[in-house]
């Protein structure tokens, strides 16, 4: 299996720079290319305060991917079935708003790890894989490495 690359978290232990566009408004996936040719390594899917489904944010996500940008997505709620759910759907990390506590960004990140960093459970072939289903504990490995969580104090 190829190794699963977050180009955004790449270029963050870089000591880069990386500018992210937010996206709100604008539901058609093709989003994803509009970004990149404007420059930006990533996109934030914000389901917080956008209309979005988590289908359409999926959409937009794999679509990223394709673009080579590291799509991240911003959950209404810091619960597993908000933050597993994007994360199946392409999300390479999540954004977590209203932590409170550390007690709280614990709770998130088990929420989007694998064990035996987190609770996340297996959900099979993911399209950050493609939609090609390697072996469990090495997609689980690959997908902790790779998938950011970003709290938001």
């Amino acid at each position: 299996m190829a190794a699963l690359r977050n180009a955004l978290k790449d270029r963050l232990a870089r000591g880069e720079v990386a500018a992210s566009m937010t996206v709100r408004l604008v539901a058609d996936p093709a989003v994803a290319l509009l970004a990149r040719s404007a420059g930006f390594d990533t996109i934030y899917v914000d389901l917080e305060h956008g209309p979005f489904s988590i289908e359409t944010a999926a959409r937009i996500c794999v679509a990223a991917q394709e673009a080579g940008l590291a799509p991240l997505v911003r959950v209404p709620a810091r619960g597993p079935e908000w933050i597993s759910r994007v994360l199946d759907g392409g999300a390479m990390g999540v954004i977590v708003p209203h932590v409170d506590s550390a007690a709280e960004a614990r709770e998130a990140v088990a929420a989007a790890k694998y064990p035996p960093l987190g609770r996340r459970s297996a959900a099979g072939a993911l399209p950050q894989f493609g939609f090609r289903g390697p072996p469990q504990a090495e997609a689980m490995r690959a997908a902790n490495e790779a998938t950011m969580v970003v709290v938001q104090l």
